[in-house]
């Protein structure tokens, strides 16, 4: 990331993913946290610009606005009321108001913005008909594929796999409209991967793919309404809405229209890339 695009103050942050810009005001974080911070979303760091969303986060120390229980999964609260949407986790708890494009973000000392991110683009996303999809996403030759599926179905075995292509994530990818055709933006979140490179390239969708861990490699065309389906489940975030839910089902069968989906059946080798390759 060259000088030009470190933000002028930092106590603020530009953080551009899939071209929709919002603003980190930092300065209730010490100097440590805004370095990290920095270091962490380097590649997604922009100039700093009006955008439609800008958040001032600070650190308190207090109790967990969750209790963190052993064996319990870990908790992503996000709900809209009253035309702002409102967000808790265990350490961060923050809101939204879409209309003034101002929100705030509090957070323990162990916090970080991460999941409050993510819970914003997925919402971001389903406002401009687009989607925050759990999957992998791989860019071959300029050319986009996504991977999906349930937690443990492979994604980051398919990433760790494609170190030789543009791998955009191992956990979450934007799928977004753009002129008429879908393409795949790469995120700086990861899932098992947090080691990888975060990589802030985009490419039109050439693949879906729904992971089916196997002995060997193949792939089949499913039905349409099978694909909507299966991807529809792996939409974090906003699903517990019902008309959020709806909304999701109907971008899921614009998407399974102009790409389909296909199940993969994957060895733990990259000679999938070779069955891949010949479906062009």
């Amino acid at each position: 990331m060259s000088a030009s695009c470190r933000v002028e103050s930092p106590a603020q942050l530009c953080i551009d993913i899939a071209d929709w810009p919002v603003t980190l005001t930092l300065d209730g974080c010490d100097p440590r946290t805004r370095a990290r911070l920095a270091e962490h979303y380097a590649a997604f760091l922009a100039p700093q610009q009006p955008t439609a969303l800008s958040v001032r986060v600070f650190v308190e120390p207090g109790a967990a606005f969750i209790p963190t229980d052993v064996g319990r999964a870990w908790q992503i609260r996000s709900a809209m009321r009253g035309g702002r949407l409102e967000f808790t986790s265990h350490f961060e708890s923050g809101w939204v108001d879409w209309a003034s494009g101002q929100g705030s973000l509090s957070m323990r000392p162990q916090g970080d913005p991460e999941n409050f991110l993510r819970v914003v683009y997925a919402w971001r996303c389903l406002e401009e008909n687009s989607l925050l999809l759990h999957a992998c996403g791989v860019i071959r030759e300029e050319n986009g594929h996504v991977f999906f599926g349930p937690s443990g179905s492979g994604k980051t075995t398919v990433a760790s796999l494609s170190a030789d292509r543009t791998v955009l994530s191992d956990d979450l990818v934007i799928i977004k409209k753009q002129d008429g055709r879908f393409r795949v933006h790469g995120v700086p979140f990861r899932g098992d991967l947090p080691e990888a490179p975060r990589t802030n390239a985009a490419a039109d969708l050439r693949g879906l793919f729904v992971l089916a861990k196997d002995t060997g490699h193949s792939v089949a065309r499913l039905a349409p309404s099978e694909g909507v389906a299966l991807m529809a489940a792996c939409v974090p975030f906003v699903m517990a809405d019902p008309v959020n839910a709806f909304r999701v089902l109907g971008i899921c069968a614009d998407l399974c229209a102009s790409v389909p989906v296909q199940a993969l059946h994957f060895a733990r080798d990259n000679g999938f890339w070779r069955v891949i390759d010949g479906l062009d």
